[in-house]
């Protein structure tokens, strides 16, 4: 970790002397990743940094660039200058973020984890170990990654927060027969994840997941695992509550603020420093406070997320939604997505229970509409799997599945951008 060999203060100094305005970011890392093949480690790959990111503001127009070698700051400060030349003013530009009283909470950072490759070969063992509990299973891919990072921000208008982040991340693929099973899990924080319990739940999935039986095509009640709601559901929902989005007319949502868009029942909001969460964001990448927002309330269209830059072209303020790519420059999203609604025991009453799906990339962001492949799909009855399905396609439309929902689960699970229950899905088309 690199972070004290930069100092902040020297490049925002040379900065206000080029520009009106000018942000620095600085991100140090290690991370570590272990992949296995057939049982035995096939890969290992172990990486440290620091990347450096620029943006510089003149006139309105913004520059932005990045470096990952510390020494060459000046070059990097240079380039975003002369980026910003290049470019268009922004309408309705505010300016950066100034210092503000920041949501009280702590980081994702546990100081208990250690970035080495005895850590990861645990972890893969522990994995391996669980999925024993299911013997016609065998593995046939597994990794782990970990990591520790620490972002430093700091702009010309005083701000300057720090943040501290650990990740595991592990992943685990099992075939029995023809079938397969995949389980997969993320979280800050050791206590969070259990690699025996994810061996024992992907070696289930593709045992119980045999010998299937064809279903008809008709019109049935689904439930949608907590996979299935955060790939499919909820990423739609997150291009359409998009202030870029909206602001380009790509968004379903766009001029619908304050009217109906889902059953009066649904709530959904996002909650940066949810307790269950993995994102625990006091403040976005650019240093607006990041506080609870709700985005539908009870069935109505409250808020649009936005950086800095779309809120101005918007004529708002910025909702503490901006995250930080690869090049440097920002990007819109929630931090952790919540949904409130109906609870209920979503699969006590006969359905079809899906736990993944394939294809959920081809759903159109603008329409909603989707058809996709169902894998690891049950019949239920009372909320017990009764056979499962060989092979069959659901087709609808997620902005329709938000108006007719069913209930969700008490039960959640957590992913990197929200934490998701079960939900029922009333009438849903199914092509066997």
């Amino acid at each position: 970790m690199h972070e004290n060999m930069i100092d902040t203060d020297v490049i925002l100094r040379a900065g206000e002397k080029l520009a009106d305005e000018i942000e620095v970011l600085v991100l140090s890392f290690e991370d570590l990743s272990l992949e296995q093949r057939e049982m035995a480690v096939s890969a290992v790959s172990e990486h440290a940094g620091t990347t450096i990111y620029i943006r510089t503001v003149t006139n309105k127009k913004i520059g932005v660039s990045a470096t990952s070698d510390p020494t060459r700051w000046k070059d990097c400060l240079a380039a975003s200058v002369s980026s910003a030349k290049l470019a268009e003013p922004v309408e309705g530009w505010k300016g950066l973020p100034g210092p503000a009283t920041l949501p009280a909470g702590d980081d994702p950072f546990d100081a208990k984890l250690s970035i080495d490759p005895d850590t990861a070969a645990a972890f893969l063992k522990r994995m391996n170990e669980g999925a024993t509990a299911h013997p016609d299973a065998r593995v046939v891919t597994a990794g782990v990654s970990l990591s520790k990072g620490l972002s430093v921000l700091a702009n010309s208008h005083g701000v300057r927060y720090e943040r501290k982040m650990t990740g595991i991340s592990l992943g685990l693929d099992a075939i029995a027969g023809t079938s397969t099973g995949y389980e997969y899990d993320s979280s800050p924080f050791l206590d969070r994840i259990n690699p025996e319990k994810m061996g024992e739940q992907t070696a289930f999935w593709a045992t119980a997941s045999r010998n299937g039986v064809d279903v008809a095509t008709e019109k049935r009640d689904v439930v949608f695992s907590e996979h299935v709601v955060d790939s499919l559901v909820l990423d739609l929902f997150s291009d359409a509550v998009n202030g870029r989005n909206v602001l380009t007319g790509k968004s379903v949502f766009a001029g619908k603020l304050g009217e109906v868009v889902a059953d009066s029942s649904l709530s959904i909001a996002d909650v940066p420093m949810d307790p269950l969460g993995n994102s625990m964001r006091r403040f976005d990448t650019e240093g607006t406070p990041a506080s609870r927002r709700e985005i539908i309330a009870n069935g109505v269209l409250s808020s649009y997320l936005y950086d800095c830059k779309t809120a101005g072209q918007a004529g708002t303020s910025s909702t503490g939604n901006a995250l930080r790519g690869g090049n440097g420059a920002t990007y819109i999203a929630p931090h952790c997505l919540r949904m409130f609604g109906k609870v209920s025991d979503v699969t006590k009453e006969p359905c079809m229970f899906v736990r993944e799906v394939i294809g959920a990339h081809t759903a159109n962001p603008l329409t909603g509409e989707f058809s996709v492949e169902v894998a690891n799909a049950f019949l239920m009855e009372e909320g017990e799997f009764v056979q499962p399905v060989k092979k069959a396609m659901i087709a609808g439309n997620v902005f329709d599945i938000l108006k007719n929902i069913g209930g969700i689960s008490a039960e959640t699970k957590t992913f990197d951008g929200a934490v998701v229950p079960k939900m029922r899905v009333c009438d849903m088309q199914v092509i066997g």
